[in-house]
């Protein structure tokens, strides 16, 4: 980082209750950071990344909405794109948004030159520029000096079938991008890319039908031709997560970031292929929860509005009290390893509407009939098992409500794993189609109830 480290740990807790789902920064805290340099943010990749659709900044005016709204304003976006002013508006639901519109998103850009696309690779490393604050020159890391990055990109490799050696081309860049966060601080975020709704954007896939010589078409076999591109995406996205882990087992500054998990295929694109803003809005919120996650370097608040106390286990005696947040030791079958976490919750998260009847929270019983004989003077009782449905709560889905539910649901509201539809359902236990801090505390006071 080409500042002194920001100083964002909670020291005031998190403020309001737990449906605000934000992180809020004390006066005393927030002063203390005004008086480093601005933190400089680059968000980086394509046509999602550029704000593709409306010319509105795609989900960067909601990610610069959500760090001002969490109290961190000392940042600057930086990139050559809109970088002529640091202030432009966007009308929200009633809300005037003003936000730093500058950035490096490229729309139709693939990951490096190939076929007919331009590349990110060389548009950042090829050409010269200047910042205009600053004055400094060269290839645009060296021109804008960006202390985080935001990459996502992949997308159009995808569209493209550019699926042979996309994994190596992606390291390439990461390889080239790597050594100028090398500071304390420094930090590239390398996500996943959403799906492709095939359905709508068929006509945009057509090299599925050539590149691999099977021909197949979505109007020859829709089912085969979808399954056979969501598999492109899946591999790809294997392939950043690896990639991560790769580049983090060598000690670089990366993280893992999974765009993927926020923007719902079927209410969050607007065109098949870019999210609507409803999906903009939830990737605003997950990028800012993300970057405050690591500036708070997942630092638990042991304040707020709302305090739960995590039962023991029959392995361990330590209790931790949280708000929102959560620093759990497990020992437990379907949580072994140590985390700690800085949780932000959310009430925008992706809607799962459900068809099925919500599953009671009562304990189940058993059918008994009494069966007459006319052979025998006395009646018989048979009883017949049913398959208990899982309890409301039982997020990893093993049978039972316990402590390794309220962990996994824990890392998945701060972007540390994700769910599988069955398991989003079980982890809404207010059952209002959210999840967010209201359906933790919820879960661990169904915890605490049965433990006494």
């Amino acid at each position: 980082m080409k500042h002194r480290i920001l100083s964002l740990i909670l020291a005031g807790g998190l403020l309001g209750s737990l449906s605000l789902g934000a992180f809020a920064v004390s006066p005393k805290t927030a002063a203390a950071a005004e008086e480093d340099a601005p933190l400089r943010i680059m968000a980086m990749g394509d046509s999602i990344t550029h704000g593709y659709i409306n010319g509105d900044n795609g989900y960067r005016k909601y990610f610069c909405y959500d760090l001002q709204q969490a109290g961190f304003t000392n940042f600057d976006m930086v990139g050559p794109n809109n970088s002529w002013t640091s202030t432009a508006t966007y009308d929200y639901n009633g809300t005037t948004i003003t936000y730093d519109p500058a950035h490096a998103g490229y729309s139709g850009y693939a990951i490096q030159a190939i076929g007919n696309r331009s590349g990110i690779l060389e548009t950042v490393f090829q050409n010269t520029y200047t910042d205009n604050e600053t004055g400094k020159s060269g290839n645009m890391l060296e021109a804008y000096q960006p202390d985080i990055i935001l990459l996502q990109i992949g997308t159009n490799d995808v569209l493209d079938a550019q699926n042979s050696g996309i994994g190596d081309r992606l390291e390439n860049l990461v390889d080239q991008i790597l050594p100028y966060l090398e500071e304390d601080g420094d930090m590239l975020f390398l996500s996943t890319i959403p799906d492709i709704d095939v359905s709508v954007r068929y006509d945009w896939l057509g090299a599925y039908q050539w590149r691999d010589g099977s021909g197949l078409s979505y109007e020859s076999d829709p089912e085969a031709f979808t399954a056979k591109v969501q598999g492109s995406i899946d591999s790809y996205n294997a392939i950043v997560k690896e990639l991560v882990e790769k580049k983090q087992a060598e000690g670089k500054h990366i993280r893992f970031a999974d765009i993927h998990s926020v923007v719902d295929q079927k209410t969050g694109l607007k065109d098949g292929v870019h999210p609507n803003e409803s999906g903009y809005a939830c990737m605003g919120q997950y990028w800012s929860e993300q970057v405050l996650d690591y500036l708070n370097n997942k630092t638990p608040s042991v304040t707020g509005t709302t305090t739960v106390t995590l039962p023991e286990t029959t392995t361990s005696t330590t209790e931790t009290t949280v708000t929102t947040t959560v620093s759990t030791s497990e020992t437990t079958p379907a949580a072994t390893e140590s985390t700690t976490d800085t949780e932000t919750t959310t009430t925008t998260q992706t809607t799962v509407t459900s068809e099925t009847e919500p599953v009671s929270t009562e304990a189940m019983t058993t059918t008994t009939t009494a069966t007459n004989t006319e052979t025998a003077p006395v009646s018989t009782t048979t009883t017949t098992a049913e398959t208990p449905a899982p309890p409301l709560g039982d997020v990893n889905l093993d049978g039972s409500r316990n402590l390794a539910d309220a962990v996994a649901l824990t890392r998945y509201l701060i972007g540390d794993m994700s769910l599988s539809y069955e398991s989003y359902l079980q982890a809404d236990v207010t059952r209002d189609q959210l999840l967010n801090g209201l359906d933790l505390a919820l879960l661990r006071q169904w915890l605490l109830q049965e433990q006494a």
